[in-house]
């Protein structure tokens, strides 16, 4: 059989008929107007069309699910469930910062007394990233840029690995979210969650106000950090303006943070708002 790419640029691929659902032959029109999923084995110099193999069956034209399918297949993305082999791959069960080895502990800069937050455009379980800024001194600021450490639980070539350079990222569409870890790494263990202690990589940098230089050099390494909030938009401008409960429900000293961070040093803190 013929099967007719999306992609105008790629021709007709010859699929072994022996591939398609047992009734294609005898009752094709009832598949006009289904999505397959094909990939291309070899092309042959001498061929005018390529070879290729029936991967999988959509479903029906229209289906919104099935057209989402179709265009995270489109771009080389897979299905959003993780396999089972990949899912025991994980590891670290019964895994929490108290429960690590104390080398392991003792290598990373200990963070968790600073002032820790995250902003986020909307409500999420996974949060790859914190901030800390305090005052060292008169028109001097500490920075922390804190990066959730997926390296400390995905280990090179192991399965997990291979997945996820083979989705590359995580893609957020309207009605859909597919990650690039599964849950148990994305969602728990390597997430900034608040009041969790967590693994991270963080660059420290201090810098003056007055100029918007850095004062010295900056400290890279690995921590250990403690995020005190996951604030959303509209709870920063709540904090910024002195509006609403989220003030007191945060504390003074991440309101301060906050406030340096965008207005004294002028770093938007919108992320492409």
């Amino acid at each position: 059989m013929w099967f007719k790419p999306t992609d105008k640029r790629v021709p007709l691929i010859a699929i072994p008929t022996e591939q398609a659902p047992r009734d294609f032959v005898e009752n094709h029109q009832s598949y006009s107007n289904r999505i397959f999923v094909a990939c291309i084995k070899r092309w042959p110099i001498t061929s005018l069309h390529p070879f290729g193999t029936l991967v999988e069956q959509l479903g029906e034209m229209g289906d919104i699910k099935v057209e989402t399918d179709a265009l995270l297949r489109d771009n080389n993305f897979g299905p959003d469930e993780f396999s089972e082999a990949v899912v025991r791959n994980v590891g670290f069960d019964f895994w929490s910062v108290d429960t690590e080895e104390e080398a392991v502990v003792a290598a990373r800069k200990d963070l968790r007394e600073e002032h820790t937050f995250s902003i986020m455009p909307k409500e999420g379980s996974e949060i790859n990233n914190a901030f800390h800024v305090k005052k060292v001194r008169e028109g001097v600021w500490e920075i922390g840029v804190h990066v959730a450490d997926v390296t400390h639980f995905v280990k090179p070539n192991s399965l997990v690995d291979r997945e996820a350079k083979k989705r590359g990222t995580a893609v957020e569409l309207v009605n859909r979210y597919v990650p690039m870890l599964p849950s148990r790494l994305g969602e728990d263990l390597v997430s900034l969650a608040p009041e969790e202690d967590r693994f991270a990589f963080s660059v420290v940098f201090t810098v003056d106000e007055t100029n918007g230089d850095m004062d010295g050099e900056p400290w890279i390494g690995k921590t250990i950090v403690k995020n005190d909030v996951a604030l959303l938009y509209d709870a920063v401008d709540a904090l910024l303006t002195g509006e609403g409960e989220t003030a007191a429900e945060v504390g003074e000293n991440v309101r301060e943070a906050v406030n340096a961070l965008k207005v004294r040093l002028n770093i938007h803190y919108g992320y492409g708002r």
